[in-house]
Parts: structure tokens; sequence; C-alpha cells
């Protein structure tokens, strides 16, 4: 259930020889002052100062942000990762209580290679990500229309096209194609289920992963993970599954590529011709309003002559894609689908 998390500790120590990249101050090619460096932590009393710090394995992010409202304190040490990542190598399954612990540990002891002191479980957490990845019936583009009409309170909704984002600056719902994900990360996905759609509920900030999920620090995450899957059932549900939608044929990825297939036999125009066909199967029963309308509004007849005639090609198109048959699922039954496996 648990996938990116992001940890911040403020008490920790840094060995003399920790593995850390330092960027130093930038200096100003004209006049060769110096700009301004933050204490990013002392060792044996000596500040150690610069721009940034960091470290970044294959597994695990970390890096030192400088308290710019207090210059003389020492900076905050982030670190981010997935927490199945760390344990199994891949992110696709969740962990369990014993994968999560394990991976906790492997931080923890990452952290003392590196040479940084610290409890890991007592790190602020600053981001939690709750993901679920479910095998779907259809590819993910056939639940593009269904994503689009979920619409949760106080959020903003954003489609890239292989993603839907639904929330705010504090936190989001994602829903994406996993596969697709991992096949762009050149991460091998033979033997995954084809039609893999992700879902993940990600608290961005440390206030709302208290006010979500009533968590503080790292050590309380292991033994919380039952009420975490609780939490973000809830959550999707009150946020963005609450809506009912109408039985319509839905079009799926199969279906569209037979009736454009219709249209190419047809047509070398064959696009053209399918979103006519299309329009006018919706409109068969308006076909002569619109006609009329067109008669209404054209400037002159022979202007509407020219649409009217490409009106009754489009009716033309529209019976033969009526040779393609319904889609055998509707919108409610895709939305069904998906709120039953992301919320289960």
């Amino acid at each position: 259930m648990l996938d990116t998390l992001k940890l911040t500790l403020e008490d920790f120590e840094v060995d003399p020889g920790a593995e850390l990249q330092l960027q130093p101050a930038s200096i100003n090619a004209g006049t060769g002052e110096l700009a301004t460096e933050h204490v990013l932590w002392r060792i044996n009393g000596r500040e150690v100062r610069g721009m940034k710090a960091w470290h970044n394995s294959e597994r695990v992010n970390i890096t030192f942000n400088p308290r710019r409202e207090a210059p003389g304190t020492q900076a905050l040490c982030i670190l981010q990762f997935s927490v199945p990542k760390v344990a199994t190598g891949g992110n696709y399954y969740p962990t369990d209580y014993r994968g999560t612990q394990a991976a906790l540990e492997a931080v923890q002891k990452h952290l003392d290679d590196v040479g940084i002191r610290a409890n890991l479980k007592r790190a602020t957490v600053g981001r939690l990500d709750a993901a679920k990845t479910v095998a779907a019936r259809e590819p993910f583009a056939g639940y593009a229309p269904v994503l689009s009409r979920l619409n949760g309170k106080r959020t903003e909704r954003r489609d890239y096209g292989n993603m839907f984002l639904f929330g705010n600056t504090r936190w989001e719902a994602a829903f994406y194609d996993k596969c697709e994900e991992m096949r762009r990360a050149k991460v091998p996905v033979a033997g995954l289920p084809v039609n893999s759609v992700r879902a993940e509920l990600r608290a961005l900030k440390a206030s709302k992963v208290r006010e979500l999920f009533g968590i503080e620090r790292a050590g309380e995450l292991v033994d919380s993970l039952n009420h975490i899957r609780a939490v973000y059932r809830s959550h999707m549900e009150e946020q963005l599954f609450k809506h009912e939608l109408p039985d319509d044929p839905a079009l799926s990825r199969s279906d569209l590529v037979e009736q454009l297939t219709v249209c190419k036999e047809r047509s070398r125009f064959w696009y053209r011709a399918w979103c006519m066909g299309y329009a006018m199967q919706q409109l068969a029963r308006d076909a002569d309003a619109l006609k009329y309308a067109v008669r209404v509004v054209a400037s002159d007849p022979k202007t509407a002559r020219r649409i009217i005639k490409e009106i009754e090609q489009g009716e033309r198109e529209g019976l033969a894609l009526q040779q393609v048959g319904p889609s055998s699922r509707t919108w409610g039954e895709l939305y069904d689908e998906l709120k039953e496996k992301v919320l289960a």
C-alpha cells in the first residue's frame, strides 16, 4: 500500500568521511563576490557550509535543505524513496508488514553506510503515497472518459493523456497506466497484467499526512498499514467515487479500431467519414431538425445544399457504423469496475 515516502531529519550527525556531494557557493565572475552560503551540518563543532549537498543512489535520494529563515541552524536532511522499490527492487506490487519494515531498516542502514548518524524512526513524514495497482478489463485509455467525469471537493482535475490528477497543493489522487510508466523507465513488464491501472493517494505535506493519516513520525508507519489502507479507501471514495454514471454505450479501443476500419474501406477520407458518421449516429432522431436549422442559418441556398449533402453522407456513414454493433460496456459499467477495484 505504501509507495513514495519523504522523511525529514532534524537531528543528525555527519561523519567526516561521509559520501556526500557538496556544492560550494558560486562566485560572481565580475566582482569575485561569493553567493550566500548556508550551514549544512557541523562536524566536531566546525560548520560545513555550502549552497546544498546531496547523495543519490538507485533507491534512496538524500538532500540537505538549508534553513534560510534560520541561517545559523544546520540544514534539514530530506530522504525520499519508494518503499516497495527499496524492499524488492520494483514498485508494481505493494509490500506487506514485513516488507515495509525491511525497507525502513534498509534505509536506516543506507544512512549509516553513507555516514549520516540519525534515528530514522524519529524522522517527520513529509509526504506519504498510498498506492494500489489493479488489473483492469480495458486499456487505460478506455477509462479516460470515466476519469474525466470525476470531480472532488476543492480539487482541480488535470488530464495529461496518460495520467489524471485530482487534488490541490496539499494532496493528490493520481490514476495512470502503470505498465506504460514502467516501459518509459525501461523497466521490464513481461508477465505483468497488460491493463494495469495505478491509483495513488498522495499526502504532499507533513500537515496533510497528520490530518489524513494521523501519522507524524516514521516509527509509526509499520504499525499503521491497516489504518493507511482504510484511509486510502475512504478518502478516494469520498472525494472521487461518489457519483453515478449513466448507462450510455462506451466505445472501447477495439470498438474504435473496428469502426475506423469500416470507414477506411468506404472512403480515403476515412477519419472525416468516421467523425461525420459517429456524429450523425448520435443525431439520428434530430437529422431533419438539423437540416432545417442549416437552411435557416446558411447565408444562401447553395451553401445550405452543400452542408445538407454532407449531413446526408454522414447519415449513410452512420448506418455503415451500425454493422460494428453497440459497445459491450457502458460508462456506468466501466465506472463501477474501476470503483470496485480501486477501493477493494
